[in-house]
């Protein structure tokens, strides 16, 4: 759900409401149900992962969509241990209907440390809320930039339509020399063996470590009077050193990622573009208080650069060739980071961004022997405090990127629900306040 305050404009509250919607009630209620992450999730008092199938129904209503329905479903420990399959699909009584879906965690027959993850999707959105150029009364400021004004973006009926394949090859030492696929064992959410990282900072004796390869492609096309297509086929290679105890709600260790990534779009103008991303955790475990199952101390760091950027001028107006869409490269603001502000608010040549939690599993949990929270298996409920600091520039420097900067703060009630982790944030920043239900900690 997305909620933001802008004064008396009421309507324009739910102008962006899709974006979340969709992914949480539509997309996360099958994948969150199932996503293992190469891995397998046992309570102490089971012996193996059973097989499961898990469908939701489910109806919301917004201005912008009407009265929607849709039905969310996935399915556990298949067609391997470790592997899940989702979809979902939904429609909305003025016209917005969405499909999802995909395969988890599959070993590549043949292969023992070679999995990928299948995922597409496609879907017509009504009124959707687009910060790019367009806006007739900001003739003169191209959207998105730091400085923009939240107001210069355009609302557009749109079919939007991507596909994923994210190879990841484990390589064979620290937690991952003998353990391909590991079982981790929990007591009410809790890890209580097989942690696979955090007893040192060394990739050859602990953490497990990735070389990833995705290929990817997206199409946004506009329908009505803005004709701007969308389209990307790019790459997406790297590496990922995981050293989280567990990835699922780590209390110690660290996590680093390393991407590069080409477009391969035939465009002459936009095509051909390239970005470098950097990432990087960090998580603290608290001494223990009266009162206080765990909590743990977050810190996140990321930071993208894309250099085949060019910026010229032509008849007076400022010309950008070689640079991704705006949904793609270094963007902020949506589910993950920059969360007071709406989906890919802020994107230029360069970003930066970090942000610290505070997050407490209390021991009095009395939502867990609730009839309908035991229906979705609640383990426990988490609570955490938020603070995000970022910007956007157009050229990679350190001293650009950490003046002027943007900054929110937020809450955030979070539930371990099928052994999956679902999260409502409240973020407040300058532009107005988000309401935010996803799936997944942040990092």
């Amino acid at each position: 759900m997305d909620v933001r305050d802008r004064g008396n404009d009421k309507e324009k509250d739910y102008m962006n409401i899709r974006k979340i919607l969709t992914l949480i009630l539509a997309f996360a209620t099958a994948f969150a149900l199932s996503v293992r992450a190469q891995s397998i999730v046992l309570e102490s008092d089971e012996i193996r992962l059973a097989s499961e199938y898990n469908w939701l129904p489910y109806a919301f209503y917004t201005k912008s969509l009407g009265l929607t329905f849709g039905v969310g479903a996935g399915k556990t420990a298949f067609p391997q241990e470790q592997a899940s399959l989702m979809g979902t699909l939904a429609f909305g009584t003025k016209g917005t209907y969405f499909f999802a879906g995909g395969v988890t965690d599959l070993r590549i027959p043949g292969t023992r440390r070679l999995f990928v993850d299948v995922m597409a999707s496609s879907g017509y959105y009504v009124d959707d809320i687009l910060y790019i150029n367009g806006n007739s009364g900001f003739g003169g400021e191209r959207a998105g930039l730091n400085d923009s004004d939240q107001e210069n973006f355009i609302e557009e009926t749109l079919w939007d339509s991507w596909a994923e394949f994210r190879f990841f090859y484990l390589l064979p030492f620290g937690d991952g020399a003998d353990q391909v696929v590991n079982t981790y064992v929990i007591d009410r959410g809790i890890l209580t063996a097989g942690a696979t990282g955090g007893s040192s900072w060394n990739p050859l004796n602990s953490g497990r470590m990735y070389l990833r390869v995705t290929p990817a492609w997206r199409n946004k096309t506009l329908d009505m009077e803005h004709n701007i297509t969308g389209d990307t086929l790019n790459l997406k290679v790297g590496v990922e050193y995981n050293n989280f105890d567990f990835p699922f709600n780590p209390t110690k260790g660290s996590k680093q990622e390393l991407y590069y990534t080409y477009d391969f779009t035939s465009d002459d103008r936009l095509g051909g573009w390239e970005m470098y991303e950097y990432e990087y955790g960090k998580v603290f475990n608290l001494n223990t208080i009266p009162g206080v199952q765990q909590h743990v101390l977050a810190l996140n760091f990321w930071t993208a650069n894309v250099p085949s950027w060019e910026t010229t001028m032509v008849d007076g107006e400022e010309v950008v060739t070689k640079r991704p869409p705006y949904y793609e490269g270094a963007n902020l603001g949506g589910f993950y980071r920059m969360r007071a502000y709406d989906g890919d608010r802020f994107h230029d040549k360069a970003a930066i961004y970090g942000s610290v939690e505070y997050r407490i599993i209390p021991k009095w949990q009395p939502l867990i022997e609730n009839k309908l929270f035991k229906y979705f298996d609640l383990d426990w409920m988490q609570f955490a405090a938020f603070a995000e600091a970022g910007r956007v520039a157009p050229e990679w420097y350190l001293n650009t990127l950490t003046t002027d900067m943007r900054f929110d703060a937020g809450v955030s009630l979070r539930g371990m629900l099928m052994k999956s982790v679902f999260r409502l944030d409240l973020a407040i920043g300058e532009e107005g306040t988000r309401v935010i239900a996803m799936y997944g900690q942040p990092f």
